[in-house]
């Protein structure tokens, strides 16, 4: 449906009648005039034919007929006004369409389908979110890394001493033996264990604030003390 400027008042020239007269009047033709004004030809001829849907949006379309109404030598205020006017007129018909419109179906009538995107989208949120939260939870609880460098498991020594290190997460607190242990900015750790003869059981523990305890055990067997 094509939108044209409309009179204000019957016995008024439109803004577009007002503008073709007056280029006839100074023999002028579209060419010449989109030339002069650096306008295209066709913004020219939809002014002149009050044709609105030809236009740009919005301020462009003032711009266009400031420019012609100085070319033309017309007074570009009242034009302005008038333009204005006319262009709200077609916007108040726009609005006063029958709801059956053939031309234009209204957004009513589809709103299922974006009803059911918007749902489905929600849904995947809502998911993303609880997946989100699980995952971080997971993590929280999880126990913390504990390596144990040295001594290897069953490990056999003549020694009465061992140094006991190994690698943990720097935020984990870490138990020897029941005694906490300190590590360094990396987790490292290192510790220096008295042993006796026989069998001796090392139990290491790391855990995390709200986090699992991650627990390890090393035997270490002294057949014979080496003395000094």
């Amino acid at each position: 449906m094509q939108l044209l400027f409309k009179k204000k008042n019957i016995v008024d020239a439109s803004v577009g009648e007002i503008l073709t007269e007056r280029r006839k009047q100074k023999k002028i033709s579209l060419d010449m005039a989109a030339a002069a004004t650096k306008i295209s030809a066709k913004y020219l001829a939809a002014l002149e034919k009050g044709d609105c849907q030809s236009l740009p949006d919005g301020v462009y379309a003032r711009n266009f007929l400031r420019e012609y109404c100085y070319f033309l030598e017309l007074d570009c205020r009242q034009l302005l006004k008038n333009f204005t006017e006319e262009t709200n007129l077609i916007n108040i018909k726009e609005k006063d369409e029958p709801v059956f419109s053939h031309q234009r179906p209204k957004r009513q009538y589809f709103l299922s389908l974006p009803k059911i995107m918007r749902n489905i989208i929600l849904l995947i949120a809502i998911m993303a979110g609880f997946l989100y939260l699980g995952l971080r939870i997971k993590q929280i609880i999880a126990p913390p890394l504990l390596i144990i460098d040295f001594p290897a498991e069953n490990y056999a020594t003549g020694e009465n001493k061992i140094i006991f290190f190994g690698r943990t997460e720097p935020e984990a607190r870490l138990f020897i033996n029941g005694r906490e242990t300190l590590s360094d900015e990396t987790g490292k750790f290192k510790a220096e264990i008295s042993l006796k003869e026989g069998l001796n059981v090392i139990s290491v523990k790391a855990q995390k604030q709200y986090s699992k305890e991650a627990a390890a055990v090393r035997q270490v067997l002294v057949k014979q003390l080496i003395t000094n």
